[in-house]
């Protein structure tokens, strides 16, 4: 790249800084280099911090509210586990077969986290007996601390601070998730220790492509996939029709 091109370039990313320096202190900004000059590119600086602060913000309330007002994402599930069955039949050479079956195995433990948070965020965050429930139950809601003040802002926006707290939790740590859907939506899992061995493949799956930490292939096939693909999507129902019959008895009278 010529250095006229270079400058050009520079000068056309300097651009919105100078115009909101001529829009927010016009002359009283001085001559670049000056003090004056660097205060205004000091407040741009900061202007700029505080843009992306609040852009990430609504970012994140947006995601939130997602999680909050979308329904059942048993469909969007269904849809997944299917893809999974269909890339099955692929025809591939061995090589290309194993990558397929690492990613596969991969998508199958990411869909069942994926229901997992979006049910649980969602039927807890819509109804206030189920986040009192979870306020009771869990041991870090349970230990924070407000002052008075807090506790009426905390209150007013209840739905996202609860939904912002479920959505950092890893839903793939069974050993937390589990007891919680036990605990407040009364969806037991039942055994499911073929799922926390799922999530220890998985680990190898995404980190290292399929090999354990020796440099040995996962034991991984299509018969396995099979096999993960229909107790997953069983895990999933269960779930589903189990959180349904909760919710649906609190509007029991």
């Amino acid at each position: 790249m010529g250095r006229a091109k270079a400058w050009m370039m520079e000068q056309e990313a300097l651009e919105p800084m100078y115009e909101w320096i001529e829009e927010n202190y016009g002359d009283d900004a001085g001559e670049e280099g000056s003090e004056e000059w660097e205060e205004a590119v000091q407040a741009y600086e900061s202007y700029c911090e505080e843009e992306s602060r609040r852009e990430e913000e609504w970012r994140m309330q947006d995601e939130l509210e997602w999680y909050i007002y979308t329904q059942s994402q048993v469909g969007k599930f269904d849809t997944q586990i299917q893809s999974v069955r269909e890339l099955l039949d692929v025809r591939a050479s061995n090589e290309a077969k194993f990558s397929l079956l690492v990613m596969l195995h991969g998508h199958i433990v990411s869909a069942v986290e994926s229901y997992l948070a979006s049910t649980f965020i969602h039927k807890v965050t819509n109804s206030d007996e189920l986040i009192r429930k979870l306020v009771e139950t869990d041991p870090v809601f349970s230990k924070m601390k407000f002052t008075l003040k807090e506790i009426y802002e905390k209150h007013e926006n209840l739905q996202l601070t609860v939904a912002n707290y479920l959505r950092d939790l890893i839903f793939h740590d069974l050993g937390k998730v589990k007891p919680m859907f036990k605990e407040v939506l009364n969806s037991d899992f039942g055994d499911i220790a073929w799922l926390f061995e799922a999530v220890n493949i998985r680990h190898h799956c995404v980190h290292r492509a399929g090999l354990d930490k020796d440099g040995n292939r996962v034991d991984l096939s299509e018969d396995s996939i099979r096999d993960l693909a229909f107790k997953a999507s069983e895990l999933v129902h269960l779930v589903e029709n189990s959180v349904n019959q909760t919710t649906e008895s609190e509007f029991e009278f």
